[in-house]
């Protein structure tokens, strides 16, 4: 009979470690969740500020000679930021134009940057 309650005690203790440690891993499992969501929402969040800046100057519609100091300064950080490819290539066309950006590029500018922040 001790034997069999034994057996019995071993059995529960096992059981109840399964399920302890199942517990465990769908609790790991939905804090890796949030934690790759908090990620993904700070890193949305953080393209968006990028966005932001480097379509500040260019708000009005119209490069001047200090907004083009800026964007140009920018180009890099956009490359490397992840950015939508349409926002970088008018950026690279706006840094390549030198002093006097043509009309049609810097409408390019303008429309990515409002299809970005949309």
């Amino acid at each position: 009979m001790r034997f069999s309650r034994s057996k019995n005690a071993v059995l529960l203790s096992a059981a109840i470690l399964l399920l302890s440690v199942s517990g465990c891993a769908t609790i790991a499992d939905t804090a890796s969740s949030a934690a790759s969501s908090a990620a993904t929402q700070l890193a949305d969040g953080a393209k968006k500020e990028l966005i932001k800046k480097v379509c500040a100057p260019i708000k009005d519609g119209s490069i001047n000679a200090s907004d083009l100091k800026v964007v140009s300064s920018m180009v890099d950080a956009v490359r490397e930021g992840g950015l939508p490819q349409e926002i970088v290539s008018a950026l690279d066309d706006v840094a390549a134009s030198g002093d006097k950006v043509p009309a049609d590029v810097q409408a390019r500018l303008v429309t990515a940057c409002d299809n970005a922040l949309v």
